[in-house]
Parts: C-alpha cells; structure tokens; sequence
C-alpha cells in the first residue's frame, strides 16, 4: 500500500508541475487558477460474468482520486480538465462465500469542455474526453487463472451540469457529471494470459459491445477559500477476466477537499478571477 502511494504521488506531482508553471507565466488580464480536489471513495462493488450468471462477486471498493481543471484564458469558454486515479475492490463468490478475487485498477482521464450558461446560478459543460484504464484481476473464477489483465483506451463524451445555491449562510456548489465512452481499443488476452506477449489480445471496441459510464454527483460547501466535498461515484465497466464478459459496477461515497491553487499574489490583484468550476 505504502509503495502504491508513492507511485500515485510521484504521478499526481509530474501531472500539477506543467500545469502549476504554465499558471505562472499567465500574461493575460484574466487570471486562471488551477482548480484541485483530492477525494477519497469508500463503498461496495459487484461484479458478474455475464456468461455464466452464477459467478457473480459481492464486496468493498475503494479509490483515492486527484482532479484538476482550469479554465481557458481570456473570452474562451473552453475548459481544461484531468482526473487521476487508483480504484481496489475485493469480494467472495456470492453462491459459495470463497473463491475470492481482487481487481487493481488505474485509470487517468483528460476532457476538454465547453459551457453554456442558462441563468446566474447554472451551467451547462460538454465535450470530449480520452480515457486510459488499465489493471489486474487475481483469482478470478476461485483461482482457474490467478492473474488476468484489462486495459483499454477509449473517446467519450462527457458533460457536467453546475449549480451554486446557498445552505443558509453556507455557499455550496452542486455538480453532476457523467463520461460515457464511445469508441474504444482494448485488451483481451486469450485465457486470461498474454501468451504471444504485450501486442496479444488487442481488440477495437465501442459503447454497444461493451458498456462502460461513469456517473459523479458531488456537493463542494465553501469555507473562506477551500471546500469541502462530500457525494456519490458510481462506476459501470465491462472487462474481461476470462474470454467471458464480466460487468462490474460500484458506489461509492466520497469525501474531500477542493479549492483554486494560486488564486492569490500581488500580480494578480488587478486581474479578473475566472475559475474552472465556480462562478465568476
């Protein structure tokens, strides 16, 4: 666990470092601070080979999850937005209560979105966004093949829908988003296993043959400037542990923090503040 959480870090610092420095050398008269959120989701999974129903796993899921978003310069309502992540789940044969499996998953996403305002407090995102998961399946099928892979990169689309309202004196910000990937390329090894190497088992994909969305729903409450965020992830994807199809769905609650990094320095007292998510 201790060496996952230094990989994921060392990968989360190489992401923020180009962003960081290309938010220092802003020259325009509107400033674009990098939108951060770092979650933690906590929940349940299943997952079942949809050939052979009886097969079908009940357990606990998990991710830690970094987000960064920032907003075109000047007039543009383009907004850029990176999403990083490692997802654990593990559980037992539902028919028998043994013959567990474990999945190790990564996955990072980059979108690019427009928006459309339809009153003050309200805003429309959609775009375009390209997905890469990857990871492992153990002891699939009570251990017939301890180690199966699952990678695919995929285009989608993505939209988000954005409302600020206040909760008393407390402003919150309310945010629904869904990915829904369209076109895809992925990996499924003959038996589980690459036996002709990394090039074995590569296949061309989309929404129809196998289903995958992703679904957010999340409340950031304001304190000076920071948030707090609590909601709901709930992930639907299809992967192959076997030549059978296997469906896995979790949900999760999430808890984390949220906030515009650099919003603040003297060079930017005079320019206007257009964040990626908030109001401006």
């Amino acid at each position: 666990m201790k060496k996952t959480f230094k990989k994921l870090s060392c990968g989360v610092l190489l992401l923020t470092l180009p962003m960081i420095s290309f938010a220092k050398s802003d020259k325009d008269s509107t400033y674009c601070p990098l939108f951060t959120a770092l979650e933690l989701n906590l929940g349940g999974a299943a997952w079942k080979d949809k050939a052979l129903s009886y097969f079908t796993f009940d357990g606990t899921s998990y991710s830690v999850s970094v987000e960064m978003m920032r907003a075109a310069k000047g007039d543009s309502k383009w907004v850029q937005q990176h999403q990083l992540r490692y997802m654990y789940n593990s559980g037992d044969m539902a028919i028998s209560g043994n013959g567990g499996s474990k999945n190790h998953f990564g996955n990072y996403t980059f979108g690019m979105m427009t928006y459309s305002t339809f009153c003050p407090n309200l805003r429309l995102y959609y775009g375009a966004d390209l997905d890469v998961f990857g990871g492992i399946v153990t002891n699939a099928h009570g251990g017939n093949n301890p180690i199966s892979f699952k990678s695919d990169i995929s285009v989608g689309f993505t939209g988000m829908a954005v409302y600020d309202f206040n909760l008393g004196n407390l402003p919150v910000t309310a945010r629904y988003q869904m990915a829904l990937p369209v076109l895809s390329v992925f990996i499924q090894p003959d038996q589980g296993h690459l036996s002709n190497g990394l090039l074995d088992g590569w296949k061309a994909g989309s929404w129809d043959s196998r289903f995958n969305m992703r679904n957010r729903l999340h409340f950031d409450l304001h304190f000076d400037t920071w948030a707090l965020r609590l909601g709901y992830n709930n992930d639907i994807l299809t992967y192959y542990a076997t030549p059978n199809t296997f469906q896995y769905i979790s949900h999760n609650f999430v808890v984390g923090f949220a906030g515009d990094l650099m919003r603040w320095s003297k060079a930017n007292e005079n320019k206007k503040i257009k964040t990626a998510l908030y109001t401006y």
